[in-house]
């Protein structure tokens, strides 16, 4: 392998101009498959947004929700209950309203958004930026909310990192001051989010029920130190009725991703077009790969005449298949890291790339450059040194 490793490297280099083609080739295969598995990521990771910025170890639904989006609630006794539970630390109410909450700027039409109502002071949400802390005072006043700066725009609100101004519009026909923004995403069915008081959520939304805030979408539930999660869960399963179910918030995300994932055929078509990355990238290399052996064809029967074996050129050819791999990948990143942030910006949605996701498609783009080398190792193999010379 030693032996292989220079020469490899050597054939790649001897004309710059055809490696930089080479590497061309597959750094764009690389940014395909990123911006595949980036879109269909970033899809069910802003569909679960809200969800894991709920400060929570369990969480408490209708047994009928199947969704985050659905409407199914349950009774705001059942939370009050759980909260007198050995090992729960504390409990807490959400309040979500979207198909009948719109909201209108002055001089636009009026557009559904999701509408979230928590207890301000109790931390139910984690405030990574700060944004609820800093808007605290304004949001305990009547008629204030935050908006999330990754709603859509056509809503008609500023939603520039610098903004200072408190804006006026109307939501469900009732003045609203929006003073503050903070950052949750918009997703499959939502595009754009507001966060305000209970107090206010009940003001805005008096049809919910004789008591709008008698009824709650979701429970969030912290255990106190020390609690056994699994056990908590089970203990509250049995305690309450059937009708609501207890479930650790990582099993609600990955439930609500998985309904997503079956409703929609958005994870069958970007994997599909994942596929179709990979394959191209397999061609490029293919072609890389067999020119250069082309290029080289009578040293290397050469060194096959003088005894050199088969398994010596299997290396040889993998070897160049993975240092092709290894500098098309990593500009592949890099122009993938801007592109992330450019349709982040555009969209709205979360382009997140974690260490996990850059492994997969690293490891993806080996696979690719090492079946290339595979088909194009045949012709290397069948040379026959008499016939060359």
């Amino acid at each position: 392998m030693i032996a292989a490793i220079p020469l490899a490297w050597k054939n790649l280099t001897n004309d710059v101009r055809k490696l930089l083609v080479a590497v061309s080739g597959v750094c764009f295969a690389v940014m395909l498959m990123f911006q595949q598995r980036g879109f269909n990521n970033a899809l069910f990771d802003s569909t679960v947004e809200l969800v894991r910025q709920m400060d929570a170890d369990l969480i408490v639904h209708s047994q009928a929700r199947f969704a985050l989006s659905s409407e199914m609630r349950f009774d705001r006794l059942l939370m009050d209950m759980v909260a007198t539970r050995p090992g729960v630390a504390s409990a807490h109410p959400v309040y979500i309203e979207h198909s009948l909450a719109q909201l209108r700027r002055s001089g636009l039409k009026s557009r559904p958004i999701r509408v979230v109502g928590v207890d301000l002071r109790q931390q139910v949400l984690l405030d990574h930026d700060g944004a609820i802390e800093r808007a605290l005072l304004d949001l305990d006043r009547p008629g204030t909310a935050i908006m999330d700066r990754l709603s859509k725009e056509n809503y008609g609100f500023d939603l520039t990192p610098d903004r200072s101004a408190v804006e006026v519009g109307e939501l469900c026909g009732k003045e609203i001051s929006i003073v503050g923004l903070c950052t949750i995403s918009r997703d499959f069915a939502h595009n754009g989010n507001l966060v305000m008081s209970t107090e206010n959520f009940a003001h805005y939304f008096p049809f919910r029920a004789p008591d709008p805030l008698g009824i709650v979408d979701v429970g969030l539930i912290r255990s106190a130190p020390g609690t056994d999660l699994n056990q908590l869960r089970q203990d509250l399963s049995l305690f309450l009725p059937d009708s609501v179910r207890v479930v650790l918030r990582s099993d609600f995300i990955k439930d609500e991703i998985a309904f997503w994932y079956r409703s929609t055929p958005i994870g069958t078509i970007f994997l599909v077009g994942s596929i179709m990355g990979f394959v191209v990238g397999v061609i490029i290399c293919y072609q890389v790969l067999a020119n250069n052996i082309g290029d080289h064809i009578r040293e290397l029967a050469t060194l096959k005449a003088m005894g050199y074996t088969n398994r010596y050129f299997v290396r040889l050819v993998f070897s160049q298949s993975l240092f092709l791999a290894v500098l098309g990948f990593v500009p592949g990143l890099v122009l993938s890291l801007f592109l992330y942030q450019f349709y982040s910006a555009a969209t709205g949605l979360l382009m997140v790339l974690t260490w996990p996701r850059v492994a997969f498609i690293f490891v993806l783009t080996l696979g690719m450059c090492c079946v290339s080398g595979l088909f194009a190792l045949r012709k290397l193999l069948a040379a026959d040194p008499a016939s060359l010379f």
